[in-house]
């Protein structure tokens, strides 16, 4: 008796063993539109002024102006199925005396929860804005004639949105961009309002 339940466990045992295992995290489908994006802030941010132990305090009698951009969003899905990617290609314009100009850039998002609103934010640094615009002193947000963002998952097109409306062609389309767009990570934001914003991809690829 007993060797005849030893045999029936061992072929139980073999069974599942053979049997295929279950995905440890469900496939994710993201189509266009299923990333939904508010309209862009555009705020002037002076250079954070950090305080340090052990140091001398210094006085920046003219700290410099950041442009900072920030979008609320949210994707459409399951929130237990996390998304482990999205990149988020940055575009702003400037008007200028030789006609207008744009930068972009991209910033990488991960473990992104769906149904939850949340932000991305990237910034343009105060030797871009003096280059493109000539002001590199006291930018003011109205120097922007337009800036609009691209949501990529798996090199696919998800979300967009942009200043201009109306129209299906975008400012970016037609004209072409310099480097000039920075994740919050490289630019000194990088330690403040952390939980406000998706979790940004620190593994240097971005």
């Amino acid at each position: 008796m007993k060797s005849r339940f030893c045999r029936i466990f061992l072929v139980l045992g073999l069974l599942g063993a053979s049997a295929p295992l279950a995905p440890l995290h469900a496939q994710v489908q993201l189509k266009p539109g299923d990333i939904k994006l508010s309209k862009v802030a555009i705020e002037a941010q002076k250079t954070p002024d950090f305080q340090a132990g052990n140091v001398k305090g210094k006085n920046v009698p003219n700290p410099r102006d950041w442009l900072e951009l920030e979008y609320e969003f949210e994707v459409a899905g399951d929130p237990k199925v996390v998304i482990k990617e999205l990149l988020f290609r940055y575009y702003v314009a400037f008007k200028t005396a030789t006609g207008t100009k744009l930068v972009s850039g991209d910033v990488k998002h991960v473990n992104v929860v769906p149904g939850e609103k949340t932000y991305t934010v990237a910034y343009v640094s105060p030797s871009t804005l003096g280059e493109v615009t000539g002001e590199y002193r006291n930018f003011q947000p109205s120097g922007v004639a337009g800036a609009g963002v691209e949501v990529y998952y798996n090199g696919v097109i998800v979300g967009r949105e942009s200043t201009e409306s109306g129209s299906k062609a975008t400012f970016w389309d037609v004209l072409s961009p310099q480097p000039g767009v920075l994740s919050k990570l490289d630019t000194p934001f990088a330690l403040l309002w952390i939980d406000r914003y998706a979790e940004f991809d620190r593994s240097g690829n971005r």
